[in-house]
């Protein structure tokens, strides 16, 4: 750690040296095109440090390229702006800032700069992705890093080429990382390694092998498990980014590390580069990557068992999360980036409108007929407009509706896991074996209904949840919490009807968990090979929902006449709540069957 300090001291001494040396420039700097490149010059040293700097001199770059009609310097100093406001997390700001730098661009057909930006719009989709995943910004992103890529491969630009594949390769992970998608995994990596080879092939743009190495890591890492090999990427992409005094770099590259020593079990060396990504990303002063910072925190803290820790980095991680994953500035941004796309379309059609004029005029003899026809035409459009502007502000409402209940069944899922830790947290303070009991078997009914809001935020239903992965999710829980070895358990789950509606979804779940943790804690004291299946099935008008285990079998008449268990007098109002009727077999075993009727009145 005292390495890492005396490192970012010398840098920090090195950089102060270069933006003195710049400063001392400015006085005597006429206002002409040389003083607007200097104030740029300035505002780029200011990435890793000052962000209000940025845009201290990016502004003069501005103002002063405005004053003298420098348009190549107005568009790189918006740029700049652009950078300083993504880093703030104001999206919207960014994007309008990049759009007109890049009209500027191509108007004084600047090719590699435009290139640039465009890489630039697609590193703010990709930080508005954050934890959300939210594949509409992920594709946008795709696509404007392949943009970027046609048009210096058009111009022979290998940095251009290697920068837009490691953008491509980064968004292609996030989507992977989406349920159903991990193929996209193979798509990162083959891209990753791609641009690897153009760098060494040409060797151009050498520096980008840090962020290339660290991005193969992270495939070793979530896709293949190999953390050993990632970790070595991880060392190699380490070494570069401190050599080229890369902060940035450093950042990703510690938080990665931190989650290879975990994978590792080595949970004191993850702690170590956590920390040290939490000092490099505070001295970048970057939200998004405080809170990529936060959250390596917190999966050290948990990997050794200092939970009081965790949960505090867990917060923090969540406070900064809402406040980047705003719904009003992404939607914000959206309607941004259409009103752009829209007026190109919109100048397009005014020069294809004004040569059918010119045509028209030279028919004379059709002009009576062409009136009427322009005013049918002119009704028929100013319906079709009307309809369709209707149609957008009804499906604009739905996609607001939608994206407020996933953000609601978050907050619910993350107030729920705030409590269960709370309630584990508690269990470590008391010692009556009794009142242990009680918390634990309230912190399951609490992870039962967090499964269910989990589910429902991560898919595209609203209302409906996945049976069988939640019943999965679930039941490997509570076997895991009951301290048994998951692979010396026999648990088979059958799931004809997968998809239900919450209504019914959320107590069949809490009646599983129940019955469930009564197995646990007493079918299988004397069993060598403890199995456990659970059954949902349809028929024509019921749902059937089977829990049985091998265990010696429960007393039936004490089960009947049993008045003061809580998790029993649960079942039956839950079981009240959906009509249904409960039976129970004891024959190699207990089994409880709980028959649902399809429409509940």
């Amino acid at each position: 750690m005292l390495a890492y300090c005396g490192f970012s001291t010398a840098y920090a001494q090195d950089r102060l040296k270069k933006q003195d040396s710049l400063k001392k420039l400015l006085p005597a700097q006429r206002e002409d095109t040389n003083k607007v490149k200097l104030l740029n010059s300035l505002a780029s040293t200011y990435y890793q440090s000052g962000k209000d700097s940025i845009y201290y001199y990016a502004e003069q770059a501005v103002q002063l390229a405005k004053k003298i009609s420098y348009r190549k310097g107005e568009a790189r100093g918006e740029a700049h702006q652009a950078s300083y406001y993504r880093m703030q997390g104001e999206y919207t700001t960014a994007v309008n800032k990049l759009l007109h730098s890049i009209s500027i661009n191509e108007e004084q057909h600047d090719l590699i700069a435009a290139g640039d930006r465009y890489l630039d719009l697609s590193q703010v989709y990709k930080d508005m992705v954050g934890a959300t995943s939210t594949l509409e910004y992920i594709n946008k992103g795709v696509a404007y890093s392949q943009y970027a890529y046609n048009l210096f491969n058009g111009l022979h630009d290998t940095l251009g080429m290697v920068e837009s594949l490691n953008q491509s390769g980064i968004l292609y992970r996030d989507r992977a990382k989406i349920k159903g998608q991990e193929k996209y995994y193979d798509a990162a990596f083959a891209t990753y390694l791609k641009a690897v080879a153009m760098v060494e092939r040409s060797g151009i743009n050498k520096g980008a092998l840090s962020k290339l190495y660290n991005n193969i890591s992270q495939v070793y890492n979530e896709y293949w498990k190999d953390y050993k090999k990632a970790l070595e990427y991880l060392l190699k992409a380490e070494a570069l980014n401190s050599n080229a005094h890369n902060l940035n770099g450093l950042s990703f590259n510690y938080g990665n590390i931190a989650l290879a020593y975990t994978k590792l079990n080595q949970p004191a060396q993850s702690l170590l580069y956590s920390r040290k990504m939490l000092a490099t990303a505070r001295l970048l002063n970057m939200p998004e990557r405080l809170r990529n910072a936060y959250n390596s925190m917190y999966n050290s803290f948990a990997a050794t068992k200092r939970y009081d820790s965790a949960l505090y980095y867990y917060k923090q991680a969540d406070v900064l999360d809402d406040s980047l994953n705003n719904v009003a500035k992404t939607n914000e941004v959206i309607a941004l980036q259409t009103k752009f796309e829209t007026g190109k379309k919109e100048s397009e059609i005014k020069r294809l409108h004004t040569d059918t004029l010119a045509k028209n005029r030279q028919i004379g003899f059709l002009v009576s007929a062409l009136v009427i026809f322009a005013l049918l035409a002119g009704c028929m459009v100013w319906l079709y407009y009307r309809i369709r502007k209707q149609r957008q502000q009804i499906a604009g409402q739905s996609k607001k509706l939608e994206v407020m209940m996933k953000e609601l069944h978050h907050r619910v899922k993350n107030n729920l896991q705030i409590v269960s830790s709370l309630l584990s947290l508690q269990t470590y303070k008391v010692q009556d074996e009794e009142a242990l009991l009680v918390l634990k078997e309230s912190q399951q009914r609490v992870q039962a209904m967090s499964f269910i809001h989990q589910r429902l935020y991560k898919t595209e239903s609203l209302t409906a949840v996945n049976m069988k992965e939640y019943l999965t999710d679930l039941a490997e829980s509570l076997v895991t919490s009951y301290g048994f070895n998951r692979d010396g358990f026999d648990l088979h789950i059958v799931v004809e009807k997968e998809m239900l509606d919450i209504d019914k979804a959320l107590p069949i779940g809490l009646i599983v968990n129940e019955l469930m943790t009564n197995a646990l804690k007493y079918a299988y004291r004397n069993s060598h090979h403890p199995a456990l299946k659970i059954t949902l099935t349809e028929e024509d008008t019921k749902l059937v929902c089977t829990i049985k285990d091998n265990g010696p079998g429960i007393d039936e008449q004490q089960w009947q006449t049993k008045k003061n268990s809580f998790g029993k007098q649960l079942i039956t109002a839950l079981c009240k709540q959906l009509r249904a009727q409960q039976s129970l077999v004891v024959d190699g075993g207990t089994q409880f069957t709980i028959t649902i009727p399809k429409q509940v009145a």
